[in-house]
């Protein structure tokens, strides 16, 4: 069975989002096994760039990014449709080692070193979503990718 890894910048900052996550990782457990580690942001980080923030921060999703494919997160990533989405998550599968972990950075993206590290870009749509949010989209998009492979009836 896959295991999908999600590494995110912060905790959720609303309740219906962390609701949302558990309701989809509860639906999911029948594909896959899902694992959400919270990499800290950096404190005191009103003082600086979004360059240097993104830095500190990708040190400490670096720490935690694990074995397996590594896929970011990014508005300028390859874009997909559930299908094809699909397909992606069947063939991780048998090319992942069993592990394919997601990188989600905090408000201004990923780091350029771990967008560089990764197997793979992938956008979630050509629109802008708080990170936070970016959480609860990747959630449902596995369950429905997952149903697509079995042939739910979900996506229809």
């Amino acid at each position: 069975m896959l295991k999908i890894r999600i590494v995110a910048i912060g905790e959720d900052k609303d309740e219906w989002i962390t609701d949302g996550c558990k309701h989809y990782t509860k639906l999911l457990r029948k594909y896959t096994v899902i694992e959400q580690v919270t990499a800290l942001p950096p404190k005191q980080s009103a003082n600086l760039s979004p360059d240097e923030i993104k830095k500190l921060e990708a040190k400490a999703i670096a720490a935690s990014k694990g074995k397996g494919i590594l896929v970011a997160l990014s508005d300028s990533g390859k874009s997909c449709d559930s299908a094809s989405f699909a397909k992606l998550l069947e063939r991780w599968q048998t090319t992942s080692g069993g592990t394919v972990t997601f990188l989600i950075g905090g408000p201004y993206g990923l780091d350029r070193t771990l967008l560089e590290s990764a197997e793979m870009i992938l956008s979630l749509s050509p629109l802008t979503f708080s990170h936070q949010l970016v959480r609860l989209v990747l959630f449902e998009q596995l369950y429905r990718g997952f149903t697509i492979l079995h042939n739910t009836g979900y996506h229809k």
